[in-house]
């Protein structure tokens, strides 16, 4: 079932990675941004590695974030996992600027989808949202 997202983005990611974790919520160190990547989870947070602006000329800098929200899970994604949002608001982001897309509290799965990453790493992100306990 497809939907139009609810957020939609194209912009760059001077750190390299998008952020999605509950605002205000996340309190641990990132010492789970360890290993190959290009996805990290944890209980309460996701992190999605993407092209670093930094490593790349600025016409080159730029990746697409979609997400959308669904009643259940896609079937296939390339990672997921479960987060707690206790606000129910999931910010996704990076240092620079955070969008907020409002949830209602509980546990969600995030499923990720991005393209073959090359030698930069993600131009485009596909973050689909579903209650943990949907159907």
């Amino acid at each position: 079932m497809a939907t139009d997202p609810v957020l939609h983005s194209v912009r760059d990611y001077y750190w390299g990675c998008i952020y999605c974790e509950g605002p205000g919520e996340y309190t641990g160190d990132y010492g789970h941004l360890t290993g190959g990547g290009p996805f990290f989870a944890v209980e309460d947070q996701v992190t999605i590695e993407v092209v670093n602006s930094r490593m790349v000329e600025p016409e080159d800098a730029d990746v697409e974030l979609n997400v959308h929200v669904r009643t259940a899970p896609v079937a296939s994604a390339d990672h997921a996992s479960v987060i707690a949002l206790r606000s129910g608001v999931l910010s996704i982001g990076d240092a620079d600027h955070f969008d907020e897309i409002p949830l209602r509290p509980g546990r969600w799965l995030v499923q990720v989808d991005l393209d073959s990453r090359g030698p930069d790493g993600a131009r485009w992100v596909n973050v689909h949202l579903s209650p943990e306990d949907a159907p």
